[in-house]
């Protein structure tokens, strides 16, 4: 055979050979870090790839047991199983958290606080709870505070920092008696209470404030308490149209149960009402004199209602949870399945 074509040959079996080596080629050239070779390599690798040439060499390698894997590298790998679990974490905050029925022997740690209306309901809530066995129980009240004055008291920053790393199973919170006011925006401009842009930032800070409080394994529950109705000649003014707010955003949160108090301390009208009777049938003072702050009777009702629907979330039976009938309310008290944003007769 004439020496040139002896070299043609060559040259062809080479290229033959870089061709059905391609891929392997390429897993060297990667590994080795090589500048313009790894190029090079990547070239062919998508020409073989592309009309499958190396398709006789994937034949023979898996004959012989040579593939055991396919070709996606560990980084790959990492990224996938960290989109699979971004994925199920997304699905899981997509429900209701489910909690541990709590015992005598292992009580569930539940955290109460909010501003001055969760004075009296938080003295309450706290003796009910421990009185049923099953909870240990926080208060953790702050006078004149809520979320439109984080100067004054930044209630996200001590949610963060000082009540979630406490661990919680539930939190019973309360705002809104103190945000009928002025805010400043982020950018400091000044905002009329209950303008748009007021509406439309304060709804920001309690959609930031509720995402707060998701538990990244989703194993905490927050009952967000609408403020109730305040009576005449106060001076604390739309509760209704905060409590849209936190019910509308609640919606999409599912670790955030809303919870409407205002059926609670009011008429069948949804009018407030300073007195209303028990579940015995007895008229009792629910407000104290302001007719803002609930009195120690209105407290009660309300713990009780509380734990009611806490109830209906997580298994509470091993504990003591049947409220005398002079605390709870009637039975045909609940909560409305919708909060609108203004209701006849509001503050």
């Amino acid at each position: 055979m004439p020496a040139g074509l002896i070299l043609v040959v060559i040259l062809l079996a080479f290229c033959v050979a870089g061709l059905l080596n391609a891929d392997s080629t390429l897993r060297k050239s990667n590994a080795k870090g090589d500048g313009w070779r790894n190029e090079i390599a990547k070239t062919v690798a998508a020409v073989t790839d592309t009309f499958q040439i190396n398709f006789f060499r994937n034949t023979i390698d898996d004959a012989l047991g040579k593939n055991q894997g396919t070709k996606i590298d560990v980084e790959e790998l990492l990224r996938q199983q960290a989109e699979a679990e971004s994925a199920a974490a997304a699905e899981a905050a997509q429900k209701v958290p489910e909690l541990v029925a709590p015992t005598p022997a292992e009580p569930m740690k539940i955290w109460v606080g909010g501003d001055s209306i969760t004075q009296t309901f938080g003295t309450s809530f706290q003796r009910i709870t421990q009185s049923t066995g099953i909870f240990t129980p926080t208060l953790d009240f702050h006078v004149s505070t809520g979320l439109a004055r984080p100067d004054y008291y930044n209630w996200p920053e001590h949610l963060v920092k000082d009540v979630l790393p406490t661990n919680p199973s539930i939190l019973v919170i309360m705002f809104g008696a103190n945000d009928g006011q002025n805010m400043v925006d982020a950018s400091g401009k000044a905002l009329q209470r209950y303008s748009e842009p007021w509406m439309i930032e304060y709804r920001r800070r309690v959609a930031a404030t509720m995402d707060l409080l998701k538990a990244p394994e989703n194993n905490r529950i927050t009952i967000w308490c609408g403020p109730p109705p305040m009576g005449p000649g106060t001076k604390t003014h739309g509760m209704d149209q905060l409590n849209y707010i936190y019910w509308s955003e609640a919606q999409t949160r599912p670790w955030i149960q809303y919870f409407d108090t205002w059926p609670f301390f009011s008429d069948t009208n949804y009018v407030f009402a300073a007195n209303l009777p028990n579940a015995d049938g007895v008229v009792r003072g629910m407000r104290q004199k302001d007719n803002v702050h609930l009195s120690t009777v209105g407290g009660d009702r309300l713990s009780w209602a509380v734990i009611d629907r806490i109830g209906k979330l997580v298994d509470l039976s091993a504990g003591n949870v049947t409220p005398p009938p002079s605390q709870a309310p009637p039975a045909s008290v609940v909560e409305r399945t919708e909060v609108p944003p203004n209701m006849p007769g509001a503050e």
